[in-house]
């Protein structure tokens, strides 16, 4: 995408906002015209706050209020100073310069404070000069203009949205990708662990003779059960669990772990969360059998069900 540093765009229209007042400034007689002097301070004023002043693309809304009061202000004081000195010859800039600021104002993103500064403007020369003023004084320009940037107002807006929500997804999928390759990296360093103690042991057994012995044995029964939660556990697998699950099994628990991708749509710090409260529970088991789920489409993300031989109710039934 392309993108313009907003003051860089705002000097040609500050530069045309300067010099529509230039033919009325060289009429004879300007350093007498008081009224029309305090309106062009206000008017540059307005036109340098508006076009040059204020970070971001919002206008302050204090300075849209002014902008709006400049819509009555400037053309009023104009019309006071040529009843004074009978030349309406004199601020022939007003109408366009007032649409200027007002068209600003709502590029700025204060359409409604544009709006209604427009109206004030229509009202003052129309009481002044009647309907006729519309083809006369510049008015039906000065409309166009303003409505113009009423149009560029909303497409920015808009604009500015879709850009926020694009964003805010893009933010979202670096994240979700960010989470899915941490979490990959870490049964990758899991499973090498538990290759890295089951190809030695597989080794051992392929090379013996005799019987294995009751502690070889139960060593492989832990390496197989723990290879097969790799595969089945997935991301029920921190190291908190992991250690656990070890805890059960060394005490002689069967423990059975199965992620049917009920946490998926959890971040990991809440995974993480409801694996620990899980962990918490599981320490009053020391026998039986322990069965940890994340089901699928299922209003609890988790369960734990541990139960002992000869009981009918489990030790423990956890739903989160």
């Amino acid at each position: 995408m392309i993108s313009i540093n907003r003051a860089i765009a705002s000097i040609l229209p500050f530069v045309y906002a300067l010099y529509l007042p230039v033919q009325s400034m060289n009429v004879p007689g300007f350093t007498n015209r008081y009224f029309e002097i305090a309106a062009l301070f206000l008017y540059v004023y307005c036109a340098a706050a508006t076009l040059l002043f204020f970070r971001g693309l919002q206008l302050p809304r204090w300075q849209a209020a002014i902008n709006l009061v400049a819509g009555f202000a400037l053309p009023t004081l104009v019309i006071v100073q040529r009843e004074l000195i009978d030349d309406h010859s004199i601020g022939a800039w007003v109408v366009m310069g007032t649409a200027l600021i007002l068209t600003a104002t709502a590029v700025r993103q204060q359409a409604r404070f544009a709006l209604i500064g427009l109206a004030l403007l229509l009202g003052v020369l129309i009481v002044e000069y009647g309907p006729a003023a519309a083809s006369t004084a510049g008015l039906a320009g000065a409309l166009v203009f303003v409505l113009a940037g009423l149009g560029v107002s909303r497409g920015i807006a808009r604009t500015t949205r879709e850009m926020a929500k694009f964003k805010a997804k893009e933010v979202e999928s670096r994240s979700k990708i960010a989470e899915l390759e941490a979490a990959s990296l870490e049964r990758q360093q899991r499973l090498s662990q538990v290759l890295g103690t089951a190809v030695p042991l597989l080794s051992v057994i392929k090379d013996m003779q005799s019987p294995l012995s009751d502690d070889l044995r139960q060593s492989a029964k832990l390496v197989e059960a723990t290879l097969r939660d790799n595969l089945r556990g997935r991301d029920l697998l921190n190291l908190a669990m992991t250690n656990e699950v070890q805890r059960l099994r060394n005490l002689g628990v069967e423990v059975l772990i199965l992620d049917e991708g009920g946490t998926e749509s959890l971040s990991s710090a809440e995974r993480n969360e409801l694996l620990n409260k899980a962990v918490t529970a599981l320490q009053i088991v020391t026998q039986g059998r322990v069965t940890i789920r994340s089901p699928k489409a299922d209003e609890f993300k988790l369960t734990v069900v541990a139960t002992t031989p000869g009981q009918a109710e489990p030790v423990l039934s956890l739903r989160l």
